[in-house]
């Protein structure tokens, strides 16, 4: 009798893990978490990347043990890409940031920009011909964080060789570069 509970219940386990979570059709493809989450999962080692409802990422064991977690929306196999550079923590970018105007780039829509960072926690500047204004905050994990209509998007800064980036991972877990920072300057000398 208690052979039977064990083998019915190792069974069940197997079963929830290998179906709960696998709708993967291709290794580059991100494999959606799904409703009902799995509440056991088994402890075989197969890395996955974890992409969380905040966009970071995390390398978790293997799908089912990502998918555990309620803050994951989905997984792809293999470990997490490590993102080149040094990604700066919140003091850092609250140096870097306030009380200087910058002058940066958005790549993929070729557009320049200099905004002025108030430290009271406003952003004033000229993009494309326009000003504009707009909230910004760091918040604990060390991500700029800017308003943009009503809801505030918080991304990464990170160096690399002496050029600071905003960064974002995306579905597949790789960092995309979102601004080119090229200069800072300290204080508001565009008068924003």
């Amino acid at each position: 009798m208690i052979y039977r509970w064990f083998l019915a219940s190792a069974l069940m386990l197997i079963t929830a893990c290998s179906t709960a979570q696998t709708d993967s059709s291709s290794e580059a493809a991100a494999v959606q978490c799904k409703e009902p989450r799995p509440m056991m999962c088994t402890m075989d080692y197969t890395p996955v990347c974890g992409l969380h409802k905040d966009h970071s990422v995390k390398t978790y064991s293997n799908g089912c043990s990502a998918c555990a977690v309620h803050e994951v929306v989905s997984w792809t196999n293999g470990e997490c890409p490590e993102v080149n550079g040094r990604v700066l923590n919140k003091e850092q970018v609250i140096k870097l940031f306030s009380g200087n105007t910058y002058q940066a780039e958005i790549p993929s829509r070729k557009l320049m920009m200099t905004v002025y960072v108030d430290p009271n926690g406003i952003l004033r500047g000229m993009q494309n011909g326009h000003k504009f204004t707009s909230k910004w905050t760091v918040n604990e994990q060390g991500e700029m964080c800017v308003s943009y209509k009503i809801r505030m998007s918080c991304r990464k800064v990170v160096e690399q060789d002496g050029v600071y980036k905003k960064i974002k991972i995306d579905d597949t877990g790789e960092p995309v570069v979102l601004v080119v920072y090229h200069s800072f300057t300290q204080g508001n000398p565009e008068n924003y």
